[in-house]
């Protein structure tokens, strides 16, 4: 029979697929050869689709230790490596996208966008620094490394996160709209984010300080 946790982990896990399931229909309902031909509208929804979803599970995953504390709840704390595993997966959905979609997976074309489009190296950089996260994202790693070793392994996931909000910044200002509504709304989840983080570190510690006073 499998515990509470586990079964909340699975239910998360099918509900997390089915943002890509839906997308994939909308895009074949687009164009059922919407995989191999030159179809621009095909390629910013599906590029734009399953860069909000990165964001989406990134921002879960956040989310979950602030919950966790300020609830005294548990399973806050039992999503968040799950959240966080289909955060990079949606990254990399997003980086399947740009190849596939995008580029025809001519990776000579994407070498070259690399570095004429400023915006693609921290988009890039966003997804080196989640790949070691979602590699050590099992128990049996988190026994390997440590607790305390895997904690500080995955503070990388702040700086991953500013890099993809630079990633759309830049993005964003490449496109000519002056339109930066979509980076203003991340920036502000973010900020909001880190400020409850704070907050309850100091919180922590005014209590710790308190209680040695005693």
């Amino acid at each position: 029979m499998l515990k509470p946790a586990n079964l909340l982990r699975a239910l998360v896990c099918v509900l997390s697929v089915l943002p890509a399931l839906d997308l994939w229909r909308v895009l074949r309902g687009m164009n059922p050869e919407w995989l191999t031909a030159f179809d621009y509208p095909v390629f910013a929804l599906s590029i734009a689709a399953s860069g909000t979803w990165a964001f989406i599970f990134l921002f879960l995953a956040l989310a979950c230790s602030p919950v966790q504390r300020l609830t005294r709840m548990r399973w806050p704390g039992e999503l968040r490596r799950t959240l966080g595993l289909f955060a990079f997966l949606y990254a990399l959905l997003h980086l399947a996208v740009y190849l596939v979609i995008g580029q025809k997976l001519r990776l000579d074309y994407a070498w070259d966008d690399a570095f004429l489009m400023k915006s693609r190296l921290p988009g890039w950089a966003a997804l080196i620094l989640l790949l070691p996260l979602a590699v050590t994202s099992t128990d049996g790693m988190v026994r390997l490394l440590g607790g305390k070793s895997w904690k500080r392994l995955h503070l990388l996931v702040f700086p991953a996160t500013a890099l993809a909000v630079w990633h759309m910044a830049w993005t964003q200002n490449e496109s000519g709209t002056n339109d930066f509504h979509r980076t203003r709304n991340v920036v502000v989840v973010f900020a909001i984010l880190i400020l409850v983080r704070v907050l309850l570190k100091l919180q922590k510690l005014v209590a710790t300080r308190s209680s040695r006073a005693r």
